[in-house]
């Protein structure tokens, strides 16, 4: 294994994160009528049994099925005001990357709250954002329990392990060219979370990568949205991308697909993705799996 970080160095790593949680916005909102703007905010109202209250959302709000029925918003980053203003709404809660910043502050001169709340991609960020909506919307007692019931046991069933593989999330492919995951990304909290190593964590943000990048850096596996996947042809097309094509992942097979949302949303069933994708990439690697 090319990287080995002892479990030691791992958990004062966890710890420190943790210690910058987000921070949740400090305001009391009318909450009957939410525009949203992110698929992890929509789908965490769901799961509290709240979605009466969503008006309208954005177009990355995919999840559960029956979100894709309410009337859209625009684009995360690209949100429309008068989309916005014309359901009505009372509030606005959106992820940390929703804008442009010119239309949130429109939305405010017109008078409606925009409640934007940041991101930390680790377990304790997805549980934070939960019970931050919660609290926006006044369901305190049923994040609590989601909490309790879903998502720290998930949490805790991220084990920790000493021997790390090495990979690469993708994005996919932009005009023949391959988008990575950084370091100071939600793929790279993904490999966190799954005990792995982020190939490109020296790059920051979501990147093209050239080929000679990827081969220097060199991963074991590969991680990607389904959507991206079907787009670059299915596996074979993917791994046989210049680019991948000469790595140790394309060698031998390795490339790993999910619903993108549920890999790199960090909502609720994030955690899951997490755990399903490390136990999966450890069993084809042979990679021991401590008791």
């Amino acid at each position: 294994m090319k990287t080995t970080i002892s479990v030691l160095a791992l958990i004062v790593t966890l710890l420190s994160s943790a210690a910058f949680a987000i921070d949740c916005p400090d305001m009391d909102a009318d909450s009957s009528r939410i525009v949203v703007s992110g698929g992890s905010i929509t789908e965490i109202i769901y799961a509290l049994d709240a979605e009466d209250r969503i008006v309208a959302a954005d177009r990355t709000s995919n999840y559960p099925a029956a979100a894709l029925e309410l009337p859209q918003i625009g684009y995360v980053r690209a949100l429309s005001a008068e989309g916005v203003l014309s359901q009505s709404p009372t509030l606005l809660l959106g992820e940390d990357d929703s804008g442009p910043p010119e239309i949130l502050d429109q939305l405010r001169a017109a008078g409606l709250p925009v409640a934007i709340l940041g991101e930390q991609h680790d377990a304790e960020g997805i549980i934070h954002k939960v019970r931050c909506v919660g609290q926006l919307i006044g369901a305190q007692d049923a994040a609590e329990a989601l909490v309790a019931d879903r998502l720290q046991p998930a949490a805790n069933a991220l084990t920790i392990h000493n021997d790390r593989p090495v990979g690469a999330v993708l994005l996919g492919i932009r005009d023949g060219t391959l988008i990575a995951a950084g370091g100071d990304t939600s793929g790279n909290g993904l490999l966190e979370m799954m005990s792995a190593d982020n190939a490109l964590a020296s790059m920051s943000g979501w990147k093209p990568v050239s080929r000679e990048s990827m081969i220097i850096a060199d991963p074991d596996f590969f991680v990607i949205p389904q959507r991206g996947l079907e787009s670059a042809g299915g596996a074979e097309g993917l791994l046989d991308h210049p680019t991948l094509k000469f790595t140790s992942a394309a060698q031998n097979g390795r490339v790993y697909a999910m619903d993108g949302m549920a890999m790199l949303g960090f909502g609720p069933r994030t955690l899951e993705a997490a755990a399903k994708l490390g136990a999966d990439i450890r069993a084809s690697q042979d990679i021991e799996t401590p008791q």
